[in-house]
């Protein structure tokens, strides 16, 4: 079965809205990059400068692992 595909920006934007529903306002200062790995994709999210922040990150992160199996990253192929 396929996967849809979403770019960088529809999963960064559908990551950090899902995040904002569960757990609260995006945390300021916080940043998130999307890219193609060996994988298909990952997210990376900046260190956190607080224990709220941490715990944040942690469920947001749970919440990539999760998006990993429903979607593809629309990037170019070599």
């Amino acid at each position: 079965m396929s996967r849809p595909f979403k770019t960088a920006d529809e999963l960064q934007d559908m990551i950090v809205e899902q995040a904002s529903i569960l757990h609260g306002p995006w945390p300021s200062g916080m940043t998130m990059f999307v890219f193609d790995d060996a994988y298909g994709w990952s997210a990376s999210i900046s260190r956190p400068a607080s224990e709220g922040d941490d715990f944040y990150r942690a469920r947001t992160l749970d919440l990539i692992r999760t998006l990993k199996v429903r979607y593809d990253l629309d990037a170019p192929r070599l």
